[in-house]
């Protein structure tokens, strides 16, 4: 699962944080990605027809935390290399499952009604 590789090298990079961002907006990193990987779990556990709202939910979390991975690269907590790194291998894959996810779960609702 990419939540979970991505949860991985977060924990190694923000572990490299400065002590006043490391508990700050590092921890807002790690906790929104656990945020993503449990709102993964819980949808895929849940029956076609309920999956849409928290398909909606995991779609607006994962938009906040690229939000604040990109703010993190921005004031140099995290290394241009790293943030290629995380929008390479788990980023790009990542939104485009979701999006993906989005689109069926809007097209069973449509289909449904």
């Amino acid at each position: 699962m990419k939540f979970y590789q991505l949860i991985k090298f977060l924990y190694e990079t923000v572990r490299n944080f400065p002590k006043h961002h490391k508990y700050t907006i590092g921890n807002t990193i790690l906790d929104l990605a656990w945020k993503c990987m449990d709102l993964t779990l819980e949808a895929n556990a849940l029956p076609n027809e309920k999956k849409h709202q928290k398909i909606k939910e995991l779609s607006i979390e994962f938009d906040k935390l690229k939000t604040r991975i990109r703010m993190a690269q921005e004031i140099k907590l995290i290394s241009a290399g790293q943030f290629a790194h995380i929008q390479t291998y788990y980023a790009k894959e990542t939104g485009e499952m979701i999006g993906g996810w989005l689109n069926w779960s809007n097209n069973f609702i449509s289909a449904t009604l």
